[in-house]
C-alpha cells in the first residue's frame, strides 16, 4: 500500500481540483475517504488473517465498501445538500473517486496478496500488470532505513510529482480563465 501520506495527499489535490465546497468539513471528509479502506490495518492487529475477507486489503478495499462509505458521507455529511439533485450526485461520484483512488493505488504496489476488488461478490484478489509504487510497511520505524527512503522517493515519483503538476495545470487554466 501507498502511505497515508500518499492517500492524503490524493485527497488534498482532488479537493482542490474539484472545488465543491471551501469548507473545512469537505477537506476532512476528502481525507477520511481517502484512508478509510486502510482501517482495516487495525484488524490484523486484533488477530484476522491478511488474507481473510476482512483482512487488509480485503472487504474495506472493495469498490462496494467505497462506494457506501462515499453514500454514507454525502448522506450524513452534507444534510444541506438537496438529495438526488446534480450537487448531491457529484459530492457522491467525487466522494466515490476518492475511495477508489486508494484501492487502486494499492494495487498498484510491488507487495501484498492483492485489492479485493469485488468483495463480497468475488474474493480474488488483483494487482494490476503495472506495478511501480513500492509497497508502505506497517511500522513507522522502517521509514527510517534505506529500503523506507526508496518507498518515499517511488511514491513521489509515481504520486506526488504527477499530482503537483495536476494543481499546477489546474491552476494556470483558472487562472487563464479569470482573464479571459
Amino acid at each position: 500500500m501507498p502511505t497515508f501520506v500518499s492517500h492524503g495527499i490524493v485527497a488534498i489535490v482532488a479537493s482542490e481540483v474539484f472545488s465543491l465546497s471551501k469548507k473545512p468539513k469537505f477537506w476532512v471528509l476528502s481525507l477520511l475517504c481517502s484512508v478509510l479502506p486502510d482501517v482495516d490495518v487495525i484488524l490484523l492487529y486484533l488477530g484476522v488473517p491478511y488474507g481473510h475477507v476482512f483482512g487488509h486489503r480485503g472487504f474495506t478495499h472493495s469498490i462496494l465498501f467505497v462506494f457506501l462509505v462515499a453514500l454514507l458521507i454525502v448522506i450524513f455529511g452534507f444534510r444541506e445538500t438537496k438529495r438526488l439533485s446534480k450537487n448531491w450526485w457529484a459530492l457522491l461520484a467525487y466522494f466515490f473517486t476518492l475511495g477508489l483512488s486508494h484501492i487502486i493505488l494499492d494495487a498498484m504496489t510491488v507487495g501484498g496478496l492483492g485489492v479485493g476488488f469485488f468483495i463480497p461478490f468475488d474474493s480474488g484478489r488483483y494487482l494490476f500488470p503495472f506495478r511501480p509504487i513500492r509497497a508502505s510497511p506497517f511500522r513507522l520505524m522502517y521509514f527510517f532505513s534505506s529500503e523506507g527512503k526508496r518507498i518515499l522517493v517511488s511514491e513521489a515519483f509515481w504520486i506526488w510529482i504527477p499530482l503537483a503538476l495536476t494543481m499546477v495545470v489546474v491552476k494556470f487554466v483558472r487562472l487563464r480563465g479569470k482573464k479571459k
